[in-house]
């Protein structure tokens, strides 16, 4: 209980001096930012959107200047270049269809000029901490929700998402972030860290994504280069001890959900060999990826604009499995970009998903850039292994996540050194 008054002091009280009520609105909407995801996606666009209202009024009157770094600019302009290309690929592709509305979806790409200004009016290395915290909360809280999905005899875990495949990204994704706690000399913020960690793996397993599962190891590694290179504060005994007793808890508990994925996609793959026409998880994504590329073909340059993606996908399938294909993208990010905009699409998406190793990268060496660098791997590794088989971009939660992460990547210093939210 202690704690959680400090905690509570630390993010919503201000603190003396000039920018103190600014600072404490930043620390309030990055520690929510941080705990939404998996409850209520919706409130992360919200949070994000105002933040961008929020620095248009400043700017126009004055009241913040747009004090961005060389790397800053570099990071801002490859986040910008995505949805310019997409905006045009709108434009340039007739029929149009609900052009307002995928610009809108566009905004948060553009964000990162507004927020990062923002931020800065806050102290190095006061938001970070937050943000990694509130994500090790947030999981715990996603977790039991996600808990009680199951024991009321959902099939998938979907939390606050609706929607199980989401569900997974944001547990791999958002649990990694809050791992990285245990370098945090509080021992309850080390509780957290690894708790944290626990259920958002918890949320992987009971969301049965497969998608997501691939990303564990990669992240595992992400892990070991960085703790290598930065002491923490358990002993490793407690650590292990503690990680294989959370490890066969949730190997225990996840196990029926982890037999019923793989039973289905062996199933999945043995359909393949049938021709009975039956349209299975597996075989639909493989007929959406040779529709993708067949189509990219013929049209390599300015794709189709997002309005007619799927149109165009489906217009190179036979006739029969165009009704059972009724998706809003290919599975593929890069496909979907590519059928999107073309081959200019793809590398405006690959220059955005740059973005946050460029940012991380440029930064002078210390403490402040290994926290980043770790940021970004965690960050782009999620994004890409899963939006290689399923969701990417063009998504209410995915894409404001994607900018705010890119923003605390780049707010702090590369000599600021990692410390507690609570430091008294």
């Amino acid at each position: 209980m202690k704690y959680l008054r400090q905690l509570k002091i630390a993010v919503l009280y201000p603190e003396n001096g000039a920018g103190s009520a600014r600072d404490r609105n930043n620390r309030i909407a990055v520690f929510l930012f941080a705990i939404l995801p998996g409850l209520s996606p919706n409130f992360n666009l919200f949070i994000l959107l105002g933040s961008m209202v929020w620095g248009l009024y400043c700017l126009a009157t004055g009241g913040l200047t747009l004090n961005l770094s060389k790397s800053d600019r570099l990071v801002a302009i490859g986040m910008t270049i995505y949805p310019l290309v997409m905006i045009a690929s709108i434009f340039v592709n007739p029929p149009y269809s609900e052009e307002l509305s995928w610009i809108f979806r566009l905004l948060p790409f553009f964000s990162v000029w507004l927020l990062l200004p923002r931020m800065r009016l806050s102290p190095d290395g006061r938001l970070v901490p937050l943000f990694i915290l509130g994500a090790g909360i947030g999981m715990i809280v996603t977790f039991l929700f996600s808990l009680l999905q199951i024991m009321f005899l959902m099939e998938r875990a979907e939390a606050g998402t609706s929607n199980a495949a989401l569900l997974g990204i944001i547990g791999v994704l958002f649990g990694g972030i809050a791992l990285l706690n245990v370098q945090s000399p509080k021992s309850v913020e080390q509780r957290i860290a690894i708790l944290g960690y626990a259920a958002g793996l918890g949320c992987v397993l009971l969301s049965g994504t497969r998608s997501a599962w691939l990303v564990i190891p990669v992240h595992i590694v992400i892990f070991l280069w960085y703790f290598r290179k930065h002491s923490f504060h358990l002993s490793l005994r407690s650590l292990a001890i503690t990680g294989s007793l959370l490890f066969a808890g949730l190997i225990a508990l996840g196990s029926g959900q982890i037999l019923h994925r793989i039973e289905a996609l062996q199933q999945n793959m043995v359909s393949l060999e049938r021709s009975d026409g039956e349209v299975t998880s597996l075989s639909a994504r493989i007929a959406l990826y040779k529709g993708a590329v067949s189509a990219i073909s013929k049209d390599p340059l300015t794709g189709y604009g997002p309005q007619n993606r799927m149109a165009s996908v489906l217009a190179e399938l036979p006739d029969n499995l165009r009704p059972q294909l009724t998706y809003s993208h290919v599975h593929n990010g890069f496909l979907t970009a590519g059928i999107d905009a073309g081959i200019f699409g793809i590398a405006a998406l690959s220059l955005m998903l740059a973005t946050p190793m460029i940012g991380a990268w440029r930064k002078e060496a210390g403490p402040g850039r290994d926290l980043a660098l770790a940021l970004a791997l965690l960050l782009v590794t999620s994004y890409v292994i899963t939006g290689s088989l399923g969701i990417m971009f063009n998504q209410k939660a995915l894409d404001p996540i994607f900018a705010y992460l890119v923003a605390l990547i780049c707010v702090d210093r590369g000599s600021t050194g990692f410390a507690p939210v609570v430091r008294n």
